[in-house]
């Protein structure tokens, strides 16, 4: 009875031991597997050097030895012709503000004069007149968000005129007869009084910019082919030039602008001339700037003397004068990798597992470009010259290759290919 009584006693105290040691032993199992994962994205890397660049360009500077209140007429950074109007000399004040609020009116009253035309027009096009009004809402934003108040106004008029005559087409009523009075009533009573003393036009073709930095005429084209490492580093090292009150700006000339700088040859060494090259100003707002080689130089103490040459202007490239710049060396497109992901198989292939539902499988990768922290990835090309048993390789290795947006592993334990989680 006694036997009977321990055996029933230690029945249930196994029973529970049992449970525990499986319990314990799934919490291990689901721990060990657990893992953490990355989706592949792509990424386009950079490799580039540092420069210390001084930019050249002809320019022109614009005086105004009248008295009188100047009002500009050009935008900034905008290309003129020879003779075009680019600023205008007033009396007073009075004037010169009557001349600016005439402008204004004026482009009222042509907007005004476009949506009562548009009263009389019977068949829209609502998908287009629709994608013109999203076009012209986002370059309002465009111009806030770059504080570009010259275009502000004229972008918030051409936004108002084609929301009015999308209410024109849905049938609601719609008046600017009185607006139209209105404008043409204050247009008459200013501009008796609009009347610039003097128009100053272009000497010659160029971008027109607003203002001076110091610098005109420090270095110009003429002398790109003497320029020395002496010449820009004076340049480099120059103070601004102060300029005389009557400066209303100047005419960048011609169409091309150049930028210098040294550099190490070893990291040019690939650079010829008409070499297209991409550049970051660090000072523009661009991403990068597409240039040409314009000349390369030894210089001694291994290194050389290069310069760039761009045809691409706007108003944030027209103000660069000294710039910390970068030159772009290789451009690598690929799909990022963390390198805590990648691993090498029994075939000793260098690949990274990937989670595709409760399939984990070997994926291989090319690596095209590494840094500490990622690799860059991407699928061999098969090119013409290959020999069939470099092609299969290839093709193997493309077939077997990481995707776009592929789940990547990058942490966990006793992971193999085919395995089910």
């Amino acid at each position: 009875m006694k036997f009977k009584e321990n055996i029933s006693k230690i029945i249930p105290i196994f029973a529970i031991i049992i449970v525990i040691i499986f319990a314990v032993s799934e919490i291990y199992s689901l721990s060990s597997r657990t893992m953490v994962t990355q989706i592949t994205r792509e990424q386009t890397v950079l490799e580039t050097i540092d420069a210390q660049m001084f930019i050249i360009k002809d320019e022109i500077v614009l005086t105004n030895d009248s008295a009188g209140v100047t009002v500009p007429i050009a935008v900034n950074s905008e290309r003129v012709s020879r003779g075009s109007a680019i600023a205008a000399v007033f009396i007073n004040e009075t004037s010169a503000e009557n001349y600016s609020n005439l402008k204004t009116l004026n482009r009222k009253l042509t907007s005004y004069k476009k949506i009562d035309n548009s009263l009389r027009l019977a068949d829209v096009d609502l998908k287009k007149l629709n994608s013109e009004i999203d076009k012209a809402f986002y370059s309002i934003l465009d111009s806030a968000y770059s504080s570009d108040f010259n275009n502000l106004s004229e972008n918030k008029m051409n936004f108002s005129e084609k929301l009015s005559r999308k209410q024109i087409s849905l049938n609601k009523n719609v008046d600017v007869s009185s607006q139209i009075a209105i404008t043409e009533s204050d247009i008459a009573l200013i501009k008796t009084d609009a009347t610039p003393n003097k128009i100053i036009t272009a000497e010659t073709a160029g971008y027109y910019v607003n203002h001076l930095d110091g610098y005109e005429n420090l270095l110009t084209t003429s002398d790109l082919d003497s320029l020395t490492v002496e010449k820009l580093q004076t340049a480099l090292n120059s103070a601004p030039k102060i300029q005389n009150d009557n400066v209303i700006g100047k005419i960048i000339d011609g169409y091309n602008w150049y930028t210098a700088c040294v550099v190490n040859s070893a990291d040019i060494s690939s650079f010829r001339i008409g070499n297209t090259v991409k550049l970051i100003f660090d000072d523009s707002g661009e991403n990068t700037v597409e240039t040409k080689v314009h000349s390369v130089s030894s210089v001694g103490d291994n290194n050389s003397l290069i310069i760039f040459r761009c045809n691409l202007m706007n108003e944030k490239l027209s103000g660069l004068r000294i710039v910390s710049g970068k030159i772009v060396l290789e451009e690598h497109t690929g799909l990022k990798v963390n390198r805590d992901a990648i691993r090498v198989n029994e075939k000793g292939e260098e690949g990274v597992f990937v989670r595709r539902g409760e399939l984990i499988t070997f994926r291989r990768i090319n690596t095209i470009y590494s840094e500490d922290s990622f690799v860059i990835a991407a699928a061999p090309t098969i090119i013409s010259s290959d020999s069939e048993e470099k092609k299969k390789e290839k093709e193997d290795l493309i077939k077997n290759h990481i995707k776009l947006y592929d789940e990547i592993i990058v942490s966990g334990k006793d992971l193999s290919d085919g395995m089910v989680i």
